[in-house]
């Protein structure tokens, strides 16, 4: 599925429009984020919890909004 974020699209309404699933390109349009910041953060171990399907990520919705909540800045 190739999607693009319209600027006058709210992230909410953008991630409701995709599947329960995100492919690499899809969470990394989401975030604003390169491919290769989502695959650094895999390697490192500190971005959303992705699923592996044989050799493709994906990446659940709920993980990806309990991960942005839980790095939602409290100062």
């Amino acid at each position: 599925m190739s999607t693009s974020v319209p600027s006058t699209y709210p992230p909410a309404r953008f991630i409701e429009s995709l599947g329960d699933y995100l492919t690499v390109d899809e969470l990394a349009e989401y975030l604003q984020l390169s491919k290769e910041t989502i695959y650094h953060w895999r390697l490192e171990g500190t971005g959303p919890k992705a699923t592996k399907l044989g050799k493709h990520l994906r990446y659940s919705r709920a993980n990806v909004e309990a991960w942005l909540k839980s790095r939602t800045d409290r100062r």
